[in-house]
């Protein structure tokens, strides 16, 4: 496969380049279809995405006024859930980690709603890859009033890994320690987002206190060496999601995107979409654009497609 994806690259077929294995480890599953499927699905002409969004605020603002009018509440969720999973067996996804917020168990009827909801669209579409669900925080959240319901998820046993998101050094890391812990209890990957708009600094204080085992973004490592050091020594992974850095304005064009940077350094990486709908580039195109780019070469970044394939669950 890996002449095929590196001939993909240099001729720039598409084609060749679906054919292709890839692991897609960083997808906010509400977020993870293209913007066609919504189109054909809700039979609506949507506008397509901006060139760029100002931030977090900015992007979330677009999705409200322009996505959430045509797919709100369960029912939407559930349209655009069935995209994403769509959209791995059109890319030819063989691992798929996809996160869910826990507001949404409720949202869709609890959780043997949500598992099997979840379980038919998996088996429907793509029944082959490897699927790794991830279970999500909000940055903000109230840990002790969460912590009623996490025996009830982690138990389960469907989740396979953890993670925080939306917004960094909204609480300090030790806040989530309980959460973490309580992964712990259950074997799950230990992940969160951190350094894409923090600190090199922040990606290390977040590992060492919380234990984790890969980062989500953590692209602004790449300033320190030592910390790039601390990544590669304690194989901590980075799911980077170059797109998003660059439409968000956290990298200002592909061509300066760090990955090259952590991946010379020694830092295990991998490449992903995060939120499809919203950034408009799937996961081959994300390949395509660092390579056209002159970020990677083409065997550089076959090196990281092979590494989104070992899973660690």
């Amino acid at each position: 496969m890996k002449n095929l994806f590196c001939e993909g690259l240099v001729e720039n077929d598409v084609s060749k380049l679906l054919l292709v294995p890839k692991s897609d480890l960083h997808n906010h599953s509400g977020k993870g279809c293209t913007i066609e499927w919504l189109k054909e699905k809700l039979k609506v002409n949507i506008p397509n995405q901006p060139a760029s969004f100002d931030g977090l605020e900015g992007m979330q603002q677009w999705f409200t006024e322009t996505i959430k009018p045509y797919c709100r509440g369960a029912e939407g969720l559930l349209i655009r859930w069935e995209g994403a999973f769509a959209e791995a067996k059109r890319n030819n996804i063989k691992r798929l980690s996809m996160n869910f917020d826990v507001s949404v168990i409720d949202l869709v009827g609890g959780m043997d709603v949500f598992v099997r909801t979840i379980n038919e669209y998996h088996n429907r579409y793509c029944p082959d890859i490897v699927f790794e669900p991830e279970l999500t925080y909000l940055s903000c959240c109230d840990i002790a009033q969460e912590s009623d319901k996490m025996d009830d998820y982690f138990s389960s046993g469907f989740f396979k890994s953890i993670d925080v998101c939306g917004g960094e050094n909204i609480q300090p890391f030790e806040t989530f320690l309980p959460l973490y812990r309580k992964a712990e209890k259950y074997h799950l990957l230990k992940r969160m987002h951190v350094g894409e708009t923090g600190s090199a600094e922040d990606v290390k204080k977040a590992v060492e206190i919380l234990g984790l085992q890969e980062i989500h973004h953590g692209i602004n490592a790449a300033t320190s060496p030592e910390v790039m050091a601390f990544l590669a020594d304690n194989q901590i992974q980075l799911n980077v999601c170059p797109s998003s850095n660059v439409k968000l304005r956290y990298v200002a064009d592909y061509k300066y995107h760090p990955i090259r940077i952590l991946y010379e350094s020694g830092v295990k990486v991998t490449i992903n979409t995060d939120d499809l709908l919203l950034f408009g580039s799937t996961i081959e195109n994300e390949y395509i654009l660092l390579y056209r780019a002159g970020v990677l070469s083409a065997e550089q970044l076959n090196d990281i497609r092979e590494n989104g394939l070992n899973s660690r669950i």
